[in-house]
């Protein structure tokens, strides 16, 4: 899922539409956007493995 996108205000281009320009300050933008996302995706990897690591040791523990 990804976030909604926020709306313009009056005058400006929307975000989806302000990286398609291909400015160097639009892909900047945008580029910066990806890594927060890329950053998210790796922390909540990391979580998720490591749950799943502590639910095997708990089942291994527990038999």
């Amino acid at each position: 899922m990804s976030a909604p996108t926020p709306t313009a205000a009056h005058g400006q281009v929307p975000r989806t539409q302000h990286w398609a320009t291909l400015t160097p300050d639009a892909l900047e933008d945008e580029i910066a956007a990806n890594r927060r996302g890329e950053r998210w995706t790796v922390v909540a990897s990391a979580v998720a493995a490591a749950a799943t690591a502590l639910a095997v040791v708990l089942q291994a523990v527990t038999r």
